[in-house]
């Protein structure tokens, strides 16, 4: 009986439902706290080591890939998909600014995966960023364009809540003096800081969702996706070949490959409609993670799997991060017991 009792009545439902309510309720989340704030950080410092995979294979070459050098492509080379301004800050004319700016793209990278200063460094990675990319159209892929949306997304969100230096030097300062309260200018709104952060958060969830949405429809016009031997194909390309024996091996199961390719299409088909409930939700990012990381060793497109890792974790909230690191502590120590 106290089963049934406990069941809300249809004229409860009904009022919980109210667009009003509904309303109050988006209003509240989106206002009062921010909301993934681990889950950016870890996005910060996956972006960041993106950006470096690219840069620090390609110092040796930088002038052929980016500068002076790479005039040898023409005419590709002289268009330009960006702001025209930017490219004074990578002339292909200018030894000496090329340098200095990809040296300070190199150090800005660093300094972002750090989490220092991260407010600032942000929108000055941006820059630079887009300032490379606009040197060539040639060298890029679905990773690079998806970065520099986001990177533009993120300029508005807390990056630097947890593993960063903002974060050890904020800790340091509360110990120090505790009563001293977070700095605001008096003309901002308390409620501003919190609604740019969750508004980020909305847009960076809308664009994967539009990615894997994409990207599965595109799929199912493929024969190979549906009889289930892309990832064969995939893997057969020698150009990706970065170690051949575990591409060979992993071909080796015909229904392996062909559960693979048939769960890579139909998870990212469904992920708008399985992150709804918190179960489903959770085991697309563990599948969906396990796919990029698979792409990442297999194929060797590293910036563009953790771009996709990073912005996944998205949807993993800070309160389920802080129960699987409290259980991950028990483990450890061995104070966790089998019944829980």
């Amino acid at each position: 009986m106290s089963r049934v009792a406990s069941f809300p009545r249809p004229a409860a439902l009904r009022e919980s439902v109210r667009p009003d309510r509904l309303w109050r309720r988006f209003v509240g989340w989106l206002t009062e706290r921010e909301h993934a704030t681990i889950g950016f950080s870890i996005l910060r410092i996956l972006m960041g080591l993106s950006m470096l995979i690219v840069l620090l294979p390609s110092y040796a070459d930088r002038r052929y890939l980016w500068g002076a050098g790479a005039w040898w492509v023409e005419p590709e080379a002289s268009r330009r998909g960006w702001w025209e301004p930017l490219r004074l800050l990578f002339p292909k004319d200018n030894a000496v600014v090329f340098e200095v700016s990809f040296h300070l793209l190199l150090a800005l990278a660093v300094v972002f995966v750090a989490g220092w200063k991260t407010r600032w460094v942000t929108p000055f990675l941006l820059v630079f960023w887009v300032g490379l990319s606009t040197n060539t159209t040639l060298l890029g892929n679905g990773g690079d364009t998806l970065m520099r949306i986001v990177l533009l997304f993120v300029v508005f969100a807390d990056l630097s809540r947890h593993f960063s230096v903002d974060a050890w030097l904020r800790a340091r300062v509360r110990r120090a003096r505790p009563q001293r309260s977070a700095r605001r200018p008096r003309w901002m709104p308390s409620w501003l800081g919190a609604w740019a952060h969750n508004t980020v958060l909305i847009l960076c969830v809308f664009q994967i969702l539009l990615v894997y949405l994409v990207s599965s429809l595109l799929k199912l016009q493929g024969e190979e996706w549906l009889n289930g031997t892309a990832i064969y194909y995939a893997l057969s390309i020698e150009q990706f070949h970065v170690l051949p024996f575990l591409s060979q091996l992993a071909w080796q199961s015909a229904p392996m490959v062909a559960m693979a390719t048939w769960l890579a299409l139909w998870v990212q088909l469904l992920f708008p409609v399985l992150i709804l409930w918190k179960p489903t939700r959770y085991a697309a990012v563990v599948l969906i993670t396990g796919m990029h990381l698979g792409i990442a060793v297999l194929l060797g497109l590293w910036p563009f799997s953790l771009m996709m890792i990073g912005l996944d974790l998205l949807l993993v909230r800070d309160g389920s991060w802080v129960r699987l690191a409290a259980r991950l502590g028990a483990l450890r120590t061995g104070s966790l017991s089998p019944a829980t």
